[in-house]
């Protein structure tokens, strides 16, 4: 089978048990067979994981570990780059720096999406504390050389951060490469007034992009022109990643399936 002339990824969650769990196991191997490069995980405790042996596990199955996906944690914990309670703000913090280690031991990014702060956290005294955050963080990826992606989220889901030049004002115009932009095609569907336009404009800023339909579901399920995003991409000299993410319609593994040979028609190196 042809692969893809973009590094793919596609989030999931990370079993407590992964080398026991069967389904993670047979997961892995179907991403595989559909041509996937990497997965982009979701993991609750940077501590909890042995980020070698975690490698080591997906190199088994011929994938690579792509990003560590904060969401599952920041939603579970409560974490927050933004709120104004100091203690928990420095926790949240010190939370992420623990994730980039991890990853720097493995390969790969943190992505930083409900992360950046939870309902209700869109004042402006919000908006400095998560500035005052990224600026923090931003010389441990650079220390680290572990990009750290501000993802962009719609503003139904997110109180900061919406479109990509919201999360270009809010990690700032500095030259370090490490701080970058997260753009998701589904947020972008909702605050962007072109999706092509904005990737193009702020294409220096960012090294993986989120596919996910305009319906939320995987690529392919919805009604997206992903052909001419792709070919934009190319167009603009875009040499970063490119990652699934979204809801599940069917099963994860046929979904994911589907969508593979759905990008594989304007994707395949063949």
């Amino acid at each position: 089978m042809p692969g893809f002339r973009y590094f793919l990824a596609i989030q999931t969650d990370l079993p407590e048990h992964y080398g026991d769990e069967r389904s993670f196991i047979d997961t892995l191997n179907a991403l595989k067979q559909a041509g996937f490069d990497g997965v982009e995980l979701n993991i609750r405790d940077p501590r909890s994981e042995d980020p070698i042996r975690l490698g080591e596990f997906l190199a088994g199955f011929g994938l690579t570990f792509s990003m560590y996906a904060t969401g599952l944690a920041a939603r579970s914990q409560g974490l927050s780059l933004a709120t104004t309670e100091e203690p928990r703000r420095k926790k949240a913090v010190q939370w992420t720096i623990e994730a980039m280690n991890f990853t720097a031991a493995i390969g790969g990014g943190v992505i930083a999406g409900f992360l950046k702060g939870t309902t209700g956290e869109h004042s402006q005294a919000n908006r400095q504390q998560l500035q005052l955050s990224l600026a923090e963080l931003a010389p441990e990826a650079l220390r680290l050389k572990t990009p750290l992606l501000v993802e962009a989220i719609n503003r139904f889901e997110s109180p900061l951060g919406h479109s990509l030049s919201e999360v270009r004002d809010l990690i700032g115009e500095e030259s370090n490469h490490f701080l970058q932009i997260l753009p998701d095609t589904w947020h972008m569907s909702i605050e962007e007034d072109y999706i092509e336009a904005a990737l193009v404009r702020h294409k220096d800023r960012f090294s993986s992009v989120h596919l996910s339909d305009n319906n939320r579901f995987f690529p392919g399920y919805g009604r997206l022109n992903f052909a001419r995003i792709i070919s934009v991409l190319e167009s603009a000299g875009y040499q970063g990643k490119l990652a699934i993410e979204g809801n599940v319609k069917t099963t994860f593994i046929e979904d994911a399936r589907k969508s593979a040979e759905f990008l594989r028609a304007f994707l395949s190196t063949a």
